[in-house]
C-alpha cells in the first residue's frame, strides 16, 4: 500500500493550518532571521504544493516578499545575520539552508508558477550571495555547527557553483564526523542529531554525490530507534546539551526515517514513522518535510509493512519479551517489556570535568520507570557530604541482566604547606579545590580525605525493577529523590512541611495514573537525622540556583553507610 496519501494529506493538513496565521504577516516586526527564513520556505511551500488550499494563492508570494525584505534589513555588512550570536556563520547557515531549499523549490517549478516566483527567487539570490563569503570563512561554535555550514555551503554550490565551497567543506570534513561507537554524536542530543547533523550530512550526500556520508546518519538511526517511548518521546538524559533535563518528541527525525525506511526497507522505521504521523506534526516541521517529498516525490512512496507483533515471547506479565537497548560509550540502557519502559544513565562527565556546563552531560537522573500511564519521570539520589551534589555514576556496567552504577567523592581537608611551599606574603595560587576556589595553592598541600562511595545495582524483575544502593562513609543522611509525571495520584506518603512534596516513611507508597499503578518502597524511616531533601550541590548552591526534578517529588531518607533496596513495581489498575 502507498504511503503516500496519508503522509502527504498529514503534511498538507499540518502546513495549511500553519500558512493561515501567516498571510499577512509583517516581518519587519520579527527579529529573528530563523523565523523568517522559516516562513518563507512554509509559504513557497504551500504555494506549490499541489493538494494545499493555499495553492497558487499569489498571496502567499506577496507575504514571502515581505519576509525577505525584514530578511535582508537584518543583515550585517559582512553579509551574516545576528540574533542568539552576533555576527554568525554557524547561526546564518540554519537561514541559509531554508533560503536555499526555497530556492531548489522554485527552480522546480514551470509555466505561470516560475514566472510568479521569479520576484521572490531574485531577492533570495541578493541574500545568498551577500553572505557567502561570510559562510565561506566563517568559525563555529560546537560540533553540529560543522555539518549545518558544509550543508549550507553545498547548497549554495549546487545553486551556484564555486569550486571554493566544496574545498571548504572538505576542511571540515577532513576532521571526521563525530560519531561515537553506540551510534550517538559526540554531543548524544536528539535535539540536534535531528534538527542539525543527519539532514545536513543528507544534505552532504545529495549535493555532492557522497553515499558514504549516509552511513553515520544510519547508525544514528539505528540507536534512536531503541529510544523512543510509547509517547514518541525519545529519551534524552544522555545528551550533553539542554534536552537532558526535557521531554523531547520525536517528530523531529520524521523525514530521517521516513527516507531510510523506504531506501532501506526498514519495516521499524516504517512503524516510527507511522507513529509520527498518528501523534501529529506541527506545521513548521511539516513545511520541512513537504519541501522536501516536493523535491524528492520519491519519498511519498510506498513503505515497507512493519513488523509484526503476533506471536511475542510471553515473557512477562504482558507478554512481551523484554528487549534491551545499550549504548556503551553514552551510559544509557533501555529495557522494554510490554508496558513496563525501564532506563538506567550512568553516563555523566562530572568525573572528568567537574563543572555545570554546556556541552556536558550533567543530569543527576540515574532511572526511569514507567508502567503504562504511570511514568517516573527520575529517580535521583544525595547524601550530604561536603556538598559535592547528587551521585553521578562514573559509568555503567552490564552483568547479565543487570546494571551497575558506582561513584566516589572525596571531601577533603587541608593541612599546612610544606616549608618550601610557604610564601611569607600569603600570596598563593588562586585555583580550584573542587567545588570551590580560594588563594591557597591547594595543589601542593597535603590533605585528609573523606570518601563517600555509593554503588546501585539495577535489577529488571518481572512486574518491575530492584535498586540496590549500598552507601559507605562518614556518617551522614542520604535522600532518593522519585519525581513522578504530574497529574497522577499519590497514597501510602507523608506531605513535607513547608514543600510542595511527599516523604515516604513507611510501608509502600503508590503512583495512579489512568489505568496504570506503580507502587513504591519500603519507606525507610523520618526525622532530623536523614532530612527529606536533596542537595543540588555547591555548583548550584552558589549561584542561588536549583535542580529540582520537576513533576510529583516523594523523598525516601536514610543514613549512610548503610544499604537500602528500592522497589518498583508497575501492575494495571482494575
Amino acid at each position: 500500500m502507498s504511503a503516500e496519501p496519508r503522509l502527504v494529506e498529514t503534511l498538507v493538513a499540518a502546513v495549511d493550518a500553519h500558512i493561515g496565521g501567516l498571510i499577512g504577516a509583517d516581518g519587519r516586526d520579527v527579529r529573528r532571521h530563523r523565523v523568517l527564513g522559516a516562513r518563507i520556505k512554509a509559504l513557497t511551500t504551500a504555494y506549490l504544493a499541489p493538494l494545499s488550499r493555499w495553492s497558487g494563492d499569489t498571496a502567499l508570494l506577496v507575504t514571502a516578499r515581505d519576509q525577505v525584505t525584514a530578511l535582508v534589513a537584518l543583515q550585517g555588512a559582512d553579509g551574516l545575520f545576528g540574533g542568539d550570536n552576533l555576527s554568525s556563520p554557524p547561526d546564518s547557515a540554519f537561514t541559509v539552508n531554508d533560503l536555499c531549499v526555497t530556492t531548489e523549490l522554485i527552480d522546480s517549478a514551470s509555466g505561470a508558477d516560475r514566472r510568479e516566483l521569479e520576484p521572490l527567487r531574485a531577492g533570495l539570490a541578493g541574500i545568498l550571495h551577500a553572505i557567502t563569503p561570510g559562510l565561506l570563512t566563517g568559525g563555529v561554535h560546537t560540533p553540529n555547527h560543522r555539518w549545518e555550514v558544509c550543508a549550507a555551503l553545498a547548497r549554495l554550490h549546487r545553486i551556484a557553483p564555486d569550486p571554493r565551497l566544496p574545498a571548504r567543506i572538505d576542511q571540515w570534513l577532513a576532521e571526521g564526523v563525530d560519531l561515537q561507537p553506540d551510534g550517538m554524536y559526540s554531543e548524544r542530543s536528539p535535539l540536534y542529531a535531528s534538527a542539525v547533523t543527519n539532514p545536513s550530512l543528507i544534505a552532504l550526500a545529495g549535493a555532492l554525490g557522497r553515499p558514504g556520508l549516509l552511513e553515520p546518519v544510519r547508525r544514528n538511526l539505528a540507536a534512536f530507534a531503541g529510544l523512543f517511548d510509547e509517547d514518541g518521546v525519545v529519551e534524552s538524559v544522555h545528551s550533553r546539551r539542554q534536552d537532558q533535563r526535557k521531554r523531547f518528541d520525536g517528530a523531529g527525525f520524521l523525514a530521517q526515517y521516513l527516507r531510510f525506511a523506504l531506501s532501506d526497507r526498514r519495516g521499524d522505521y516504517a512503524a516510527l514513522v507511522a507513529g509520527i504521523l498518528d501523534r501529529g506534526v506541527d506545521g513548521e516541521l511539516a513545511a520541512d518535510v513537504l519541501a522536501a517529498v516536493l523535491l524528492d516525490p520519491s519519498l511519498a512512496g510506498p513503505l515497507p509493512p512493519a513488523p509484526s507483533t503476533d506471536g511475542a515471547a510471553a515473557d512477562g506479565p504482558s507478554g512481551d519479551a523484554p528487549t534491551t537497548t545499550l549504548l556503551a560509550e553514552s551510559g544509557l540502557a533501555r529495557v522494554r517489556a510490554g508496558r513496563r519502559d525501564l532506563v538506567v544513565y550512568g553516563g555523566s562527565d562530572m568525573h572528568r570535568h567537574p563543572h555545570v556546563a554546556s556541552g556536558l552531560a550533567t543530569n543527576p537522573t540515574f532511572l526511569r520507570f514507567r508502567h503504562g500511564s504511570a511514568v517516573l519521570e527520575s529517580v535521583r539520589l544525595a547524601a550530604d557530604f561536603f556538598a559535592l551534589g547528587p551521585f553521578r555514576s562514573a559509568g555503567l556496567r552490564v552483568e547479565g541482566d543487570r546494571f551497575r552504577l558506582a561513584a566516589t567523592s572525596v571531601g577533603r581537608y587541608y593541612q599546612p604547606l610544606p616549608e618550601q611551599d610557604r610564601r611569607a606574603g600569603g600570596d598563593y595560587e588562586l585555583g580550584p579545590e573542587g567545588r570551590f576556589f580560594a588563594a591557597m595553592d591547594f595543589a601542593r598541600r597535603p590533605a585528609d580525605e573523606h570518601r563517600l562511595h555509593i554503588e546501585a545495582e539495577v535489577v529488571p524483575v518481572e512486574a518491575g525493577v530492584e535498586v540496590r544502593l549500598s552507601l559507605e562513609g562518614v556518617p551522614t543522611s542520604f535522600a532518593l529523590e522519585l519525581a513522578f509525571r504530574a497529574g497522577g495520584v499519590l497514597s501510602g506518603v507523608s506531605a513535607v512541611p513547608g514543600t510542595d512534596a511527599s516523604e515516604l516513611v513507611s510501608g509502600t507508597g503508590r503512583y495512579t495514573a489512568g489505568d496504570s499503578v506503580i507502587s513504591f518502597g519500603p519507606g525507610n524511616g523520618s526525622g532530623p537525622a536523614q532530612p527529606p531533601v536533596l542537595d543540588p550541590g555547591e555548583l548550584f548552591g552558589h549561584l542561588g540556583a536549583t535542580d529540582t526534578a520537576a513533576g510529583t517529588r516523594v523523598y525516601v531518607t536514610g543514613r549512610v553507610p548503610g544499604t537500602y533496596t528500592l522497589t518498583l513495581t508497575g501492575t494495571d489498575r482494575h
